[in-house]
């Protein structure tokens, strides 16, 4: 039979190991996001011919944004912040490849849900985005309140964060006001 202190000794060693795992783990998933934000550029919007807005796109997916927002982004992801950081948008194409628009639509609603766990009064329905189907949801979680969509090109799926803090300021819910009614998947404008 182990003794009381060989058990401990055994136990010490395990959680060792099982920490150097974890920190592994973690510089592993650093590393990624390290790569991923170097891949991340500053993206100049093209002219829309609307006063203080700016064409953007992430694959076929195209928007109005406020020229005053600075732009980070690689080809499947674009990023925009507030000058003050009072306002976000994320948007990107994501990498898995549905079966069709059913099994994209189905794969919008498991996202989104998976991503509220953290967040409160929550409203997620069907809806339509950028003149596609889509799923989407508006939530607060930490002083912001936010809206995601996540919209269907037959079986390629982008997914769009909008967040401001709250009071959502009048020039932050101008920004949105831009985004749904210019949004579009199809060629690039």
């Amino acid at each position: 039979m182990r003794s009381v202190s060989s058990r401990r000794e055994g136990e010490k060693a395990r959680k060792v190991r099982g920490g150097w795992w974890l920190s592994a783990l973690l510089a592993l998933s650093a590393c990624s996001l390290v790569q991923q934000r170097a891949e991340e550029q500053p993206v100049a919007g093209q002219a829309s011919g609307q006063h203080g807005l700016l064409l953007y796109g992430v694959g076929r997916l195209s928007f109005l944004a406020p020229d005053a927002w600075q732009a980070r982004g690689s080809e499947k992801r674009l990023h925009l912040e507030h000058p003050s950081g009072a306002g976000r948008l994320d948007v990107q194409q994501v990498d898995t490849q549905y079966k069709d628009e059913k099994a994209c639509l189905a794969g919008a609603e498991e996202s989104l849900a998976k991503g509220a766990t953290t967040l409160t009064n929550v409203q997620r329905h069907g809806s339509t985005f950028a003149g596609r189907r889509a799923v989407a949801q508006e939530a607060d979680t930490g002083g912001w309140h936010g809206w995601a969509w996540a919209v269907c090109d037959g079986a390629t799926q982008y997914r769009l964060f909008f967040a401001g803090r709250s009071p959502v300021p009048q020039d932050v819910m101008d920004a949105w006001r831009a985004l749904t009614k210019s949004a579009r998947v199809g060629e690039f404008r």
